[in-house]
């Protein structure tokens, strides 16, 4: 089956979700209500995420041009190339906006690969996980334990890159995101405080179930505390979330 037949498939599967998948589709309404104040089009956030999932298992067959052929233009990208040219660290946070899979493959193509954290739940899917994220040079590390693993990618110049929309343990902070709120891990305002190292955001947000992606770079910000730092950053995801609503994956909920 090729790729355009199992895209087909996907979004016609999309399409019915929002009859099938009550309670995602329940989540879905809510983060459109937190975010938006309405739920106008949130049924386009299945078939945005079916759409897309064939990216994610099309992967381990994608060439390198394949792969930078979806991606459209990146605004800011001076950012990431000042800092790799003076060899200095960054930590690049990031969310569920789009499909990581692909962001990962885009950073390191263009010359800025580096380690990124995931928790994922087995061994085998972490082998399969990893074939689709470290194809052409992310390193990938399990979350349990990774603090002192991303402290020595900082002391040797790495760029570290951390999706940071979602606290499910609940261990984190507790902030205002539109009209609710929400928690928000510790770990990457941590680590930047701690090491000094400034932080950017950066995204890549899908034009549609079919289209290609569009780079986004904000920053560098060098938080004055960790509070700070939260803050920043929140805001940054609010703003992307409150324009891409529909690409925004998130179907629990996690509104305090």
């Amino acid at each position: 089956m090729g790729y355009d037949v199992s895209q087909d498939l996907l979004i016609a599967f999309g399409k019915i979700q929002p009859k099938l998948a009550k309670r995602r589709a329940n989540v879905i309404k809510k983060n459109f209500l937190m975010v938006r104040g309405d739920t106008e089009g949130w049924e386009r956030t299945f078939v945005n995420f079916w759409g897309l999932t064939a990216d994610t298992l099309y992967l381990p067959y994608m060439t390198a041009e394949e792969v930078l052929s979806r991606l459209e233009n990146v605004e800011n990208l001076e950012v990431f190339k000042w800092f790799k040219q003076k060899g200095k660290p960054l930590i690049v946070t990031t969310a569920h906006i789009g499909m990581p899979e692909m962001l990962a493959n885009f950073a390191s193509l263009l010359g800025f690969p580096g380690v990124a954290v995931a928790e994922v739940p087995s061994n085998e899917w972490y082998r399969e996980f990893l074939k689709r994220r470290e194809k052409f040079g992310m390193k990938i590390i399990p979350m349990g334990g990774s603090y002192p693993l991303l402290v020595s990618a900082i002391m040797e110049g790495q760029f570290v890159y951390l999706v940071s929309d979602r606290d499910v343990k609940k261990k984190g902070v507790v902030l205002s995101f539109g009209r609710g709120k929400r928690y928000f891990p510790l770990g990457f305002a941590s680590l930047s405080v701690e090491t000094k190292t400034p932080l950017a955001f950066g995204c890549g947000i899908p034009t549609g179930p079919r289209g290609k992606y569009r780079g986004y770079i904000l920053g560098p910000y060098y938080p004055k505390d960790i509070n700070d730092a939260l803050e920043w950053f929140a805001q940054n995801l609010y703003d992307f979330v409150y324009k891409f609503t529909d690409m925004w994956f998130v179907f629990q909920d996690e509104w305090v």
